[in-house]
């Protein structure tokens, strides 16, 4: 599956770079629309989203408005369905493909041209268009576009007439692929962020040199399990039958976050073979078993492959975030009640000083403690290497008007590896979860 998917991807990228040195006119366009995806995972089949094609194969659509299982769905046109194969969202959580079998064809629909690279299309020519769950296709109007900075990416900043579902496709009058609608702005009405086509593209091309970069896929050991409930995943290989190794040699299960240039490691012959790990959300992972002399520095030849659903915003308890930065301690530490303040610039030497503190003020409402819940601080530097904290939060009454909570970063291990290897100069993201949900983020910029 993995040589498939990696060969419609290359062919994808080189079909969008074709598109920039030939003229398309309105007469070449293939007809196209939306499909639907449906979930059979219940009782009913429940309608999920549209989803758009982009190449035979492959559908788009934004990883937001996917369910957490993604075992049971179904992609249709309409008149067929399409068992979907896999689902694979980008490093950023940006945007998600959609693999069906692309041995049945549709009948109807096609994929949408990419816009030719470099080309700009006026804003009020383009429209934006999604389906429902009775099967319509709707259109609506750009009134007005800016260009912005979303996510490290250049984008479009989009009033519609109307409202839209994230992952719906922006289109030109003659039918080609301007964009992407990626999230909903949370100032203005009917306001949206989409990624142009040139974005996409990007995406992709990302996407198909990580699928070539793995080994090849088969399917994970039989007995070797992964599970996931919302960002949390669990592997057990209890029922597996492990490997055979040589004197002196370890079996060790390997977690990689396959963005990442370093990977977990377990010893895995130990009575309880079960590991429970916090992952990103909207990243892509893979783990396995792997037989070694000493520490692991190879992927399994066999592995399973899952990603973790992309984060919803937090709303439980009303929770509001009022204030998530870096904040700096005093050269001669923090005294008792004392808090780091938070800084408008962070630099390379105040996070290699030690003072440097991840930082989070929020907001909540409860009537009583509620403990025990995951916490997840994620720092992705400007290459996409994504490095980790886990936690445990608690909602209090007596903290709930102002709950001020910070911990140093290199305590946490979010910045061994890079005052190790040197931080690379762009933007960086800094975002928590609580139970999955993602409760805040925030960017700073190292020039």
């Amino acid at each position: 599956m993995k040589k498939g998917l990696f060969l419609f991807l290359a062919l994808l990228v080189v079909a969008v770079c074709a598109f920039a040195s030939a003229e398309e006119t309105t007469e070449q366009v293939k007809p196209a629309d939306l499909f639907d995806l449906w979930d059979y995972g219940g009782e009913s089949p429940a309608w999920v989203a549209s989803a758009f094609p982009v190449f035979d194969g492959i559908l788009l659509t934004s990883p937001g408005i996917l369910p957490e299982n993604t075992a049971d769905l179904v992609a249709s046109d309409g008149q067929d369905f399409w068992e979907v194969k896999a689902v694979f969202p980008d490093k950023d959580g940006v945007l998600a493909l959609v693999i069906i079998d692309s041995d049945v064809k549709p009948s109807r629909y096609g994929a949408w041209p990419l816009l030719s690279l470099g080309d700009t299309v006026p804003a009020d020519s383009c429209y934006v268009r999604y389906g429902d769950s009775m099967g319509s296709r709707i259109n609506r109007a750009v009134l007005f576009a800016e260009s912005c900075q979303w996510k490290g990416h250049g984008c479009y900043l989009l009033t519609l007439t109307d409202p839209v579902p994230a992952g719906s496709p922006v289109l030109t009058a003659d039918g080609r692929l301007a964009g992407f609608v990626a999230a909903e702005w949370a100032e203005g009405i009917n306001c949206y962020l989409v990624l142009p086509a040139e974005e996409i593209t990007g995406k992709l091309t990302e996407m198909a040199d990580l699928m070539g970069s793995l080994p090849d896929w088969g399917n994970a050991p039989e007995g070797f399990v992964v599970t996931m409930d919302k960002n949390l995943a669990t592997i057990d290989w209890q029922e597996m039958t492990l490997p055979e190794k040589a004197k002196g040699e370890t079996i060790y299960l390997v977690i990689a976050d396959t963005g990442n240039t370093y990977f977990n490691y377990y010893n895995a012959e130990l009575a309880n073979r079960t590991v429970k790990m916090l992952t990103v959300p909207g990243r892509l992972y893979l783990a396995g078993l792997v037989v070694s002399a000493s520490a692991p520095h190879s992927l399994p030849e066999n592995y399973a492959l899952f990603a973790a659903p992309a984060a919803r915003k937090l709303t439980d308890y009303h929770f509001r975030p009022v204030q998530t930065a870096i904040a700096e301690a005093p050269a001669e530490g923090l005294k008792a009640d004392e808090a780091p303040v938070p800084v408008e610039e962070v630099t390379e030497e105040l996070l290699r000083s030690g003072r440097a503190y991840f930082y989070s003020h929020s907001a909540y409402q409860v009537t009583e403690t509620i403990s025990d819940l995951s916490l997840l601080v994620a720092l992705t530097d400007p290459e996409g290497v994504n490095y980790c904290w886990e936690s445990s939060w608690i909602y209090g009454p007596e903290y709930m008007e102002s709950d001020i909570w910070f911990v140093p970063l290199d305590q946490a291990g979010l910045l061994g590896e890079l005052n190790q290897r040197g931080y690379p100069r762009g933007v960086y993201q800094v975002a928590y979860y609580i139970e999955g949900a993602l409760a805040d983020s925030f960017e700073f910029e190292l020039k």
